[in-house]
């Protein structure tokens, strides 16, 4: 009997991941219906990225859904409130986040210059997110009656500022360890962005980008401050067990900005794309875990 449920759950769980694959890219074309890509970019745009077209759109939509579907299934929330947490976490990671850190890096996109591209990048996230939350919670049942489980966890500002202040820290460290030891080990990636053919010393490069760019670390610091409120809303309704917690967001931070890297990408030569999404992925996958470790603590009996 237990091993019919198991049966019974495992293939209702890939219904639904199918399903939350195929919405995802109904999303992306309800957002590229309403905002297109102009020409002038897609004229620029390779005929493949990492990925072919069709294998980095497999990629990326699953990767979605799973990691959505993860979160519905697990959350204590229901109706406008799931669609709320599905939205932040998918908006915030997978476009907000990625394209402050483009206009922040502008100087390296000509494609982007003098014109409202990255906020059109924002605009399409956005519904993107919008439209495959919505349909996500309808997927695993979100609008229905049944109850759903209790949180395990919960968050309270005063924990939240605390931990928040000293992990925005940890992220920093984290963005330049392997922005430089995976990054910028690639000599196509230093000279895209203006860099050395050869390579320098660790602490050199370090004071070489701090003496250029003397704010990066408090621009860092607000990322990784907007990295943590992008999970409370899963903290906060999550009905698992704190590893589960901790595996769930180390793979939505690591996962959900970096899979649409695997795109054709006008913006930056594929090489680019792979060395970011190595440097990010391990990077910010590790910053997820750590704060799903310390942000949330037990919600009391």
């Amino acid at each position: 009997m237990k091993a019919q449920f198991n049966i019974k759950n495992t293939i209702s769980v890939l219904v639904q991941v199918l399903g939350a694959s195929i919405g995802f890219i109904v999303s992306m074309v309800i957002a590229d219906a309403i905002s297109p890509m102009p020409q002038f970019i897609l004229e620029k745009t390779p005929a493949t990225g990492f990925f072919s077209l069709p294998v980095a759109m497999l990629f990326s939509s699953i990767v979605n859904a799973v990691i959505l579907v993860w979160v519905a299934r697990r959350s204590s929330f229901k109706g406008s409130a799931l669609i709320g947490q599905l939205f932040v976490l998918s908006f915030i990671a997978q476009a907000f986040q990625t394209q402050i850190e483009t206009g922040y890096f502008i100087s390296a996109f000509p494609l982007l210059h003098n014109n409202l591209e990255v906020y059109r990048l924002i605009l399409r996230g956005f519904i993107t997110s919008a439209a495959f939350a919505a349909l996500v919670a309808l997927i695993v049942g979100g609008f229905s009656k049944a109850p759903r489980p209790t949180t395990n966890f919960e968050v309270n500002a005063d924990r939240a500022v605390r931990q928040s202040a000293w992990l925005a820290v940890i992220y920093i460290v984290l963005y330049m360890l392997f922005g430089y030891y995976v990054a910028w080990q690639s000599q196509e990636l230093r000279l895209f962005y203006g860099g050395p053919a050869e390579l320098n010393s660790a602490v050199d490069q370090w004071l070489i980008t701090l003496m250029g760019k003397p704010e990066l670390p408090v621009f860092q610091y607000f990322r990784g401050i907007v990295w943590i409120l992008c999970l409370i809303p899963l903290f906060r309704g999550f009905s698992g067990k704190r590893v589960e917690l901790v595996i769930l967001s180390g793979l939505a931070l690591g996962l959900l900005p970096t899979a649409q890297l695997a795109f054709p990408n006008p913006l930056m030569p594929a090489g680019v794309s792979l060395y970011h999404f190595w440097e990010v992925s391990i990077s910010t996958g590790i910053f997820g875990a750590l704060c799903a470790w310390f942000v949330p603590k037990e919600a009391a009996l």
